[in-house]
């Protein structure tokens, strides 16, 4: 089978390698050429925490979603039986389900995992915040315009009912031209307060 292949190839390639551990990266790119930097890191963490039969059973999607759920949910995960640690599922309208993780769908674990990043606080931005921040990105816009040089890009975000600006993009030397965009607008800031 190519798995079986493939395996063998990179058990050798480890094997050669650990003589030298700074050729391991080299040697994983160079034998299993066609996996991701990202693929390999998953298969190496899931390796790292599971048995081979565990990771056989469950899947290497699964097992990497379960470690993720781990670090946002701080629960305990039997590493040699994994499958009957309980899992938050939310269904169709929120609700939270305890599953056994060995009942858990790759979709459920995301849905899970999805439900566990969420802000604790959806809480609308006010209006008045989201238009200082349509002000902010207008000034910005207007010193970095689209097509002339700098490709900066302002946006708003809601952060526990907070309205947080992100700047991107802005070059280290027109810095200078990004103060005197958002002071510009300090006016505005002080009609908010």
């Amino acid at each position: 089978m190519p798995g079986e292949r493939s395996a063998e190839g990179a058990r050798r390639a480890v094997a050669d390698a650990l003589g030298n551990l700074s050729d391991a990266k080299v040697v994983f790119s160079q034998q299993l050429a066609d996996l991701s930097q990202a693929t390999l890191s998953t298969y190496g963490a899931v390796a790292d925490a599971f048995t081979e039969p565990v990771a056989r059973r469950f899947g290497v999607t699964c097992l990497s979603l379960l470690l993720t759920y781990k670090e946002a949910t701080d629960i305990d995960v039997n590493h040699e039986e994994p499958g009957d640690t309980l899992i938050e599922v939310p269904d169709d309208k929120g609700q939270l389900t305890p599953l056994p993780f060995k009942a858990c769908s790759v979709d459920q674990m995301r849905n899970a995992l999805q439900r566990k990043r969420k802000p604790a606080s959806t809480k609308p931005l006010p209006p008045e915040a989201e238009t200082l921040a349509e002000q902010y990105r207008d000034a910005v816009s207007t010193r970095f315009p689209k097509g002339k040089g700098a490709l900066v890009n302002v946006s708003v975000r809601n952060q526990k009912g907070k309205a947080v600006l992100d700047f991107k993009g802005v070059p280290l030397e027109q810095v200078d031209q990004l103060i005197e965009a958002l002071t510009s607008q300090v006016p505005s800031l002080r009609r908010l307060q």
